[in-house]
C-alpha cells in the first residue's frame, strides 16, 4: 500500500499533468481562434460572403449611333434574360425541371446548363432572351423557383444593316458571366468604351439553398454615350444602291472641312444577324464568298491608284521645277529604258504635250519621263506630304497605310537595289505603289483646300488646326487641268455638267500586260483580270463643296465606269444641298 505522502504526491502529479494538458489544449484552441478570427479574418469573411452573397450584373444601355441627318443607325431594345444563382445540385435540378415546362429546353441546351453549373460561376444565364409568352409564364411561377431572376438587359439593332455594315460594324456578347455587348468591328469596336458605359450590380443575401433573403446593396449602371456622325444616311443609301449595280466597289464622299458624308463598301453583310449570332455554316459562307462581303474596301483594302496618282507626280514635278506649265514632252506611244519598252495606254502616242494636256488625256509616257527626272526619293517625299504611305487617322480600326516605295524600302524588304524603270512605273501609280480609297479622297481635299492639315473624320469638326499651305502655283495648274479632264478629257462623256466637275480617272492594273494587250477593251477580258476602275473628283469645280472617290474592282476603265457613278453622286449632293 502507498503511504499517504506518496499517494498525495501521485495525485498532485496527475492533477498537474491534467492541468498542463488542459492548458496546452486551451493554447491550441486560442491559437486557432486567433488564426480564424484575427489573422485570417478577411480570408474567411470573404469565403463566407461568397457563400451567402450573390452579385447580379445590371447591364448598361449601349449608346446610340446617329447620322448627321438624325437617323438612329444603331440602338438597343430591352429584352428579358433568366439568370440562376449558384445553388445546390438538388435546387438546380428542381429549377431546371420547372423552367423546362415553360421554355422547352432541347437536350443540348440542358447539357450546356449542367456544364455551366460545374464551372461554379456566381450565376449562369439560363436563357438570354425571352419571348413575351415565355416571360409571362416564368414571371407567374417565379415564386416556385429558388435563386432564379428575370433581368432586364438589351439587344443591339441596326436600322440600315447592309448600307452601314463595314462602317458601324457589329457587337457580340463577351465571354465572361456578365455577357455585356462588346464592339467587334467598325465604329462599334473603335468607340466601344464610350458606347458601352459601366456595368452596375445588385448584391443579394441568400440562404444555404440559394434562396434570396434580402438586397444588401445596389449600384446602378451608367449608360453608354451616343455618337453623332458626319455621315448623311440618305447619301449613304444612295451610294450603296449605285454600287450594288456592280460586283465589288467602294466610295468615299467628303466635304471641304474633312467631314465624311458617305463611306460605303459593297457588297455588305447583315450586321443584325451578326450581332444576334450566326451559325458556323453561315460564318463559313461569308468567308468563302468570292466577293468577300466582310472586307472593308474603303480603308482596310489597298490598291494601285493608277492614273489618279499622276496628280501626285504632277504636283511634285511642278513644286521641284522639273517641269513648267509650258514645257512640252513627246509621247510616241512608249518609252525605252534598259532594253524594255514601257507603253502608253494610247498605243499611237499623244504627240507633244504640256502638263495640262498630260493630265487631261492621262498620258503615261509624259509621266514616265517626268517621274524618271524627279527620282523616287522626291516622289516619295511629296506622296507622303499628300497623305500616302501613312494612315489617315480615321476613327476606324484596321486602316491600312498602303505603300509608297523608295530605295531603302526595296533594299530592306526585297533585298535588291532600286531600278530607274521602277520610278517610271511608280510615277503612274503602278508597281509597288498601294493606297486606300480614303487616302485618295484626302489627297483631293488637301489640294483643293490648299491645306496639308486636311484630314477626314467621321465626327463633326471645325478646322481647328493651323493650315499648312501647299505650293499654290502647282495646285492652280492641277486644278485647271482636272476641270478640263471632265470637259474634254478622259471623263468628258460622263462628267460634263452645268455646275462643273474636276477630277481624275484611273485604271489600276491587277496583272502585268503584254504590248498587244495595251488598249484592249476591258469588257472582253475575264472579270478577275480586268483593271480596277477609279475616279476622284470635286464639285462644283469653281468652288468645291464635295469630294468623291470611287473604285469598282475589276470594273475596267475609270472614265467609263467609276466617273459616271461619281457624277450621279455629285448630282444628288448638290440637289440636296440646294433644298
Amino acid at each position: 500500500m502507498l503511504k499517504d505522502r506518496d499517494l498525495k504526491e501521485l495525485l498532485s502529479f496527475r492533477k498537474n499533468f491534467v492541468l498542463i494538458l488542459i492548458g496546452l489544449l486551451c493554447l491550441v484552441l486560442i491559437g486557432n481562434l486567433y488564426i480564424l478570427q484575427i489573422k485570417h479574418v478577411q480570408k474567411y469573411r470573404l469565403m463566407s460572403d461568397k457563400n451567402r452573397i450573390r452579385v447580379l450584373p445590371m447591364t448598361p444601355k449601349r449608346g446610340r449611333i446617329v447620322s448627321s441627318d438624325g437617323k438612329v443607325l444603331a440602338f438597343c431594345d430591352y429584352k428579358h434574360r433568366i439568370v440562376m444563382d449558384r445553388c445546390s445540385k438538388k435546387v438546380f435540378e428542381e429549377n431546371i425541371d420547372i423552367l423546362d415546362k415553360y421554355l422547352n429546353f432541347t437536350k443540348e441546351e440542358k447539357e450546356n446548363l449542367f456544364n455551366l453549373r460545374k464551372r461554379r460561376l456566381p450565376s449562369i444565364i439560363v436563357k438570354d432572351e425571352l419571348s413575351r409568352d415565355e416571360f409571362a409564364k416564368v414571371s407567374m411561377n417565379l415564386f416556385r423557383l429558388k435563386g432564379v431572376h428575370i433581368l432586364n438587359t438589351f439587344s443591339r439593332h441596326y436600322s440600315m444593316p447592309l448600307e452601314f455594315s463595314h462602317l458601324i460594324g457589329y457587337t457580340a456578347k463577351n465571354t465572361n458571366e456578365f455577357q455585356v455587348l462588346t464592339g467587334k468591328t467598325g465604329l462599334e469596336f473603335f468607340f466601344d468604351k464610350k458606347l458601352r458605359g459601366n456595368i452596375g450590380n445588385i448584391q443579394k443575401e441568400v440562404n444555404a439553398a440559394g434562396c434570396n433573403i434580402r438586397i444588401i446593396d445596389q449600384e446602378n449602371p451608367v449608360n453608354g454615350e451616343d455618337i453623332k456622325l458626319t455621315i448623311d444616311s440618305e447619301i449613304q443609301k444612295f451610294v450603296y444602291d449605285l454600287l450594288s449595280n456592280y460586283k465589288v466597289g467602294a466610295c468615299c464622299v467628303l466635304d471641304m472641312k474633312g467631314n465624311i458624308v458617305a463611306l460605303v463598301s459593297f457588297p455588305g453583310y447583315d450586321i443584325n444577324s451578326m450581332s444576334l449570332g450566326i451559325s458556323h455554316t453561315q460564318w463559313n459562307e461569308l468567308n468563302i464568298n468570292e466577293y468577300k462581303p466582310m472586307l472593308n474596301r474603303f480603308s482596310s483594302s489597298v490598291y494601285p491608284p493608277g492614273s489618279v496618282f499622276k496628280i501626285v507626280t504632277a504636283y511634285a514635278a511642278l513644286s521641284e521645277g522639273i517641269v513648267s506649265p509650258k514645257d512640252r514632252i513627246s509621247c510616241l506611244g512608249g518609252v525605252k529604258l534598259d532594253g524594255h519598252t514601257f507603253h502608253c495606254w494610247h498605243r499611237g502616242g499623244h504627240g507633244k504635250l504640256n502638263i495640262y494636256e498630260a493630265l487631261i488625256y492621262s498620258c503615261d509616257c509624259y509621266f514616265f519621263q517626268v517621274a524618271k527626272k524627279l527620282g523616287i526619293q522626291k516622289l516619295d517625299k511629296y506622296a507622303r506630304e499628300l497623305g500616302f504611305g501613312q494612315k489617315t487617322g480615321i476613327e476606324l480600326p484596321n486602316e491600312k497605310s498602303g505603300l509608297i516605295p523608295n530605295k531603302e524600302w526595296k533594299l530592306i524588304r526585297r533585298k535588291s537595289y532600286w531600278k530607274p524603270y521602277e520610278t517610271m512605273i511608280a510615277g503612274i501609280g503602278q508597281g509597288y505603289v498601294l493606297t486606300n480609297l480614303i487616302q485618295i479622297a484626302s489627297m483631293m481635299g488637301k489640294i483643293y483646300s490648299n491645306d496639308l492639315n486636311y484630314f477626314p473624320s467621321l465626327l463633326p469638326k471645325d478646322r481647328a488646326e493651323s493650315p499648312i499651305p501647299l505650293k499654290k502655283e502647282a495646285c492652280d495648274v492641277i486644278k485647271t487641268a482636272l476641270h478640263m479632264v471632265c470637259e474634254i478629257g478622259t471623263a468628258r462623256k460622263s462628267c460634263r455638267t452645268v455646275y462643273g466637275i474636276a477630277g481624275k480617272t484611273g485604271s489600276s492594273q491587277v496583272r502585268s500586260i503584254k504590248a498587244n494587250e495595251v488598249g484592249v477593251n476591258q469588257q472582253l477580258i475575264e472579270w478577275k483580270s480586268r483593271d480596277h476602275a477609279l475616279f476622284a473628283g470635286v464639285a462644283p469645280a469653281a468652288s468645291p463643296k464635295y469630294i468623291v472617290a470611287v473604285i469598282i474592282e475589276h470594273g475596267g476603265g475609270g472614265g467609263s465606269v467609276a466617273a459616271p457613278i461619281a457624277r450621279k453622286i455629285f448630282d444628288k449632293l448638290l440637289e440636296k444641298n440646294a433644298k
